[in-house]
């Protein structure tokens, strides 16, 4: 986010300028609809750019890969998600332990939807229910991350990060100690298992050619 630049809604392509529906609200239905198992990738793909564009059918007669061209721009340019290079950079890193390692969990946006609104209202005096349709995805984000350490949505978030000690010295304390920190990370857990954004878009990226052989 550039705060001496306004945040941009719309972009032209060809001779057609395109406006995009930001709000916070929408862009949570879109990942939703990505990650529907139950729809095919050219499905999520025509419905997904539809959920994104205002004037979509003004595009909707393109073929199915300059529809991919736009919807990988918008994830590159508004919501920041350049599968191209992540997957550049897995490749390179080959059987790497950072590659292996699987990163924890730290919040789900249905999971933790209550807590993420009790934690707005809290410290910013803001009603996410009255802010659908007006509160931009872009600045959702920075509202989420500048969270205080008093909020349900961020003491949870830390439970779920904490590190269970390592015996020390004082034996009784420390297994009253970890027992605790084990059950406060269970009842928070992020038990079911959801696929991650990313993995959504490597599909879409296989089932479009973004970075197939064939196209270079």
């Amino acid at each position: 986010m550039d705060l001496s630049q306004n945040l941009e809604t719309e972009f032209i392509w060809g001779d057609v300028v395109l406006e995009l529906d930001m709000s916070f609200d929408n862009i949570l239905r879109f990942h939703d609809l990505l990650e529907d198992d139950h729809l095919l990738e050219e499905h999520k793909l025509f419905w997904g750019l539809e959920a994104l564009i205002y004037n979509y059918h003004k595009i909707k007669h393109l073929s199915p890969h300059e529809q991919y061209e736009i919807f990988e721009y918008i994830m590159i340019e508004f919501l920041g998600q350049d599968l191209n290079k992540k997957q550049a950079q897995e490749e390179q890193q080959g059987g790497s332990t950072e590659k292996q390692s699987i990163k924890q969990k730290e919040f789900d946006f249905k999971i933790d939807a209550e807590r993420i609104y009790a934690s707005f209202l809290m410290d910013y005096n803001i009603d996410l229910f009255e802010q659908q349709g007006k509160l931009d995805w872009r600045k959702f984000l920075a509202l989420l991350g500048g969270l205080s350490e008093k909020t349900p949505f961020m003491q949870v978030v830390n439970i779920r990060m904490m590190e269970v000690p390592k015996k020390d010295d004082h034996k009784n304390s420390f297994e009253k100690h970890k027992r605790k920190i084990i059950e406060l990370k269970k009842k928070y857990a992020i038990e079911q298992e959801e696929k991650n954004a990313d993995d959504v878009f490597d599909q879409l990226i296989t089932a479009f050619g973004g970075r197939g052989e064939d196209n270079g």
